[in-house]
């Protein structure tokens, strides 16, 4: 018989949520078994999102078997949706789930917000929000931005690429809003949704790996989202790998971001003689190695050897069976 897990509360109840979605109705013993916690455990949330509409009990099924009926429990998907943005640099993108985890809408705005981030945030989720008030109404926010963010208590501590130090955006946008805001890392924001939504329904350890300018990694163990003791785990890319290499951005020698990140793939690139357009070269690199340019299949067998040597690491010490990319 498989280990009961320990109880995660800050997700127990989406998890509960998410798993109606994918599954469709379920008894409390079900969730309890599939989900790995105990009866009581499942009782207890689902009286409370009984409570508050997001569930509802149907009629009892009566088996020919001894025993007390089975009272199935079905998600309202409608009963609240959510408002999720991702901040980039230079735009945002932003959707709109319900509580099954399906999408109802979804825009993109081709807005840079690194210099006047409450405001612009603000004006955004204001129009968004009310945008919707009479037909999918709002009932939370959850923003993923770049950077180490302390869950908790939604301050930026650092995002380099934003320029934004200490900053309290949980706090300012909740001050200025009419739902409660969530903000956290926005790899660890993707990693909750493949907990809940993709490779956590068959994985209760496994890995997310965000490959970009920077390198993140989001870690799942015992169906939990680590966050580390002060909420800014996950600085994959500044494990260093060289004590000569390359300065990163955060000061030190020979991190790992600073040899495969993509700035470090481009530079290494155009030493190697291979041309590159004027704008960031990033999809001229791709054609040039998906057109066998001998240069740059040099350049990206050697980061990639560097990178998969790097995560096997990681695998081999936690003892994880899957990595998303």
């Amino acid at each position: 018989m498989e280990a009961q897990r320990p109880a995660p509360g800050d997700l127990i109840q989406t998890e509960i949520l998410a798993l109606l979605g994918a599954a469709g109705p379920l008894s409390r013993a079900e969730i309890a078994q599939l989900l790995r916690v105990g009866a009581a455990t499942v009782t207890d949330h689902t009286r409370r999102l009984i409570g508050e509409g997001f569930i509802r009990e149907l009629k009892p099924h009566v088996s020919s078997g001894k025993g007390r009926p089975r009272v199935p429990l079905q998600l309202v998907p409608t009963a609240a949706h959510v408002l999720g943005l991702r901040v980039a640099i230079d735009h945002l993108a932003g959707v709109v789930v319900g509580l099954d985890g399906q999408i109802t809408d979804e825009f993109r705005l081709p807005l840079r917000v690194a210099e006047s981030p409450v405001p612009l945030l603000t004006q955004v989720l204001r129009e968004e929000i009310e945008a919707r008030r009479n037909t999918t109404p709002i009932r939370g926010v959850g923003i993923a931005v770049p950077g180490m963010v302390d869950p908790m208590t939604g301050v930026v501590r650092l995002s380099a690429i934003m320029d934004w130090h200490d900053l309290p955006l949980a706090a300012e946008l909740g001050r200025a809003l009419p739902v409660p805001i969530l903000v956290d890392n926005d790899l660890r924001s993707s990693t909750t949704a493949e907990l809940l939504f993709g490779m956590g329904r068959d994985h209760d350890d496994f890995l997310v790996l965000g490959i970009g300018d920077g390198l993140g990694m989001g870690v799942v163990l015992e169906r939990r989202v680590q966050r580390g003791a002060d909420g800014l785990s996950g600085e994959f890319g500044h494990m260093p790998v060289d004590r000569n290499g390359p300065r990163c951005n955060c000061g030190n020698r020979g991190c790992l971001q600073s040899l495969v990140g993509q700035t470090a793939l481009l530079e290494r690139a155009r030493r190697a003689g291979v041309e590159l357009g004027p704008g960031d070269g990033l999809s001229e690199l791709v054609d040039a190695a998906e057109r066998g340019e001998r240069a740059v299949l040099a350049v990206l067998d050697e980061a990639g050897e560097l990178l998969g040597r790097s995560v096997a690491g990681v695998v081999n010490v936690l003892a994880v069976k899957a990595v998303k990319v």
